[in-house]
């Protein structure tokens, strides 16, 4: 008896751990949310937990449109993109029995899985965002990726004069049919850049989406190809490592830098002419139209496999817009 009773009491040990690193992991941010009376639907969107603008203004997006619908939404935000924090969340969505859930996906395979897993239990699934990991026969929100590489071309025309030897760092997927979307915004850059006879792409080079390589890459770049002279970035997370490498370097000014996404530190290198300009997608619009996407579907509607929203595009020039749009002050 006395071991049943210390076998007990270890299970309830080990239980209490279990629970306490989940909700470490992953957390409600539902402090914040306005509460309805009566919501139509429960909506779950799964996001990240990080200091990344587009957050704050995705999550302002998804629930001012929560309010025109009359639904509840729930924001689980997950800290880390990995599939176990991921489909945890998603089986307590499962569980909760809500109407409609939606993700970014991580990648092909288990976010396939995971979006089957919910759509299989009569849950509304759409993706957001997901230009690098294609996902079919899921409705997805977001930016068109042929505008952004567009945009990257225009905003490299630019910074160079119409005068450059490009080097573009792409996130190397491993699954061949979700290089199309990086195709598409490949060709979108080319299209940009084919008016301007002094510009062409000398390197393309893949990043392993999942490994933290761009400081190697970068280095690697300015070191066995000197006659790069800019950089187009595609990832927001990648845009700050190559900045910094470029520094470390005693490159700044020489080296131009196209970056994306809106990360703090990509911003103060911008004011501080470190990165010409960087673009980015509108946020708040994803948030606000995944929302009404899902709640379209619940209704019984039909709804596109996409739906394409804008981008901004942010150099030293207009940093004060960036400032109103995304309510930050890079000062």
């Amino acid at each position: 008896m006395k071991y049943t009773y210390s076998a007990l009491i270890l299970a309830l040990i080990l239980l209490v751990g279990m629970l306490v690193n989940l909700s470490i992991s992953f957390n409600n941010d539902t402090d914040n949310q306005i509460q309805q009376d009566a919501p139509k639907y429960h909506f779950v969107i799964i996001t990240h937990d990080n200091n990344d603008p587009f957050w704050s203004k995705f999550k302002k997006g998804a629930t001012e449109a929560s309010l025109s619908r009359n639904v509840f939404v729930e924001f689980i935000n997950v800290k880390y993109k990995d599939a176990s924090l991921i489909s945890n969340a998603v089986d307590r969505a499962i569980l909760s029995g809500v109407d409609g859930l939606a993700l970014q996906p991580f990648d092909v395979k288990y976010s396939t899985e995971i979006l089957q897993k919910v759509r299989d239990a009569g849950i509304t699934t759409i993706t957001f965002e997901n230009d690098v990991f294609y996902i079919p026969d899921f409705p997805t929100v977001g930016s068109n990726s042929y505008e952004v590489g567009f945009a990257s071309g225009e905003m490299a025309a630019s910074a160079s004069n119409g005068k450059a030897n490009i080097a573009v760092l792409i996130n190397d997927t491993g699954e061949s049919d979700s290089k199309q979307y990086n195709n598409i915004r490949f060709q979108g850059l080319l299209e940009a850049i084919s008016q301007y006879p002094d510009m062409s792409v000398t390197q393309l080079y893949n990043l392993d989406a999942k490994m933290f390589e761009v400081d190697k890459l970068t280095t690697s770049i300015l070191t066995e190809n000197p006659e790069i002279d800019l950089i187009i970035c595609s990832d927001s997370g990648n845009t700050p490592g190559v900045a910094q490498v470029v520094i470390d370097s005693g490159k700044v000014g020489n080296i131009k830098i196209i970056g994306y996404g809106t990360m703090s530190q990509t911003m103060k290198y911008i004011k501080d002419g470190v990165v010409y300009g960087t673009i980015t997608a509108d946020s708040y619009a994803i948030g606000y139209n995944t929302v009404l996407q899902m709640a379209d579907v619940c209704d019984g509607k039909q709804i596109s496999e996409f739906y394409n929203t804008d981008i901004y595009t942010f150099t030293a020039g207009n940093l004060g817009q960036y400032e109103d749009i995304f309510g930050v002050n890079n000062n």
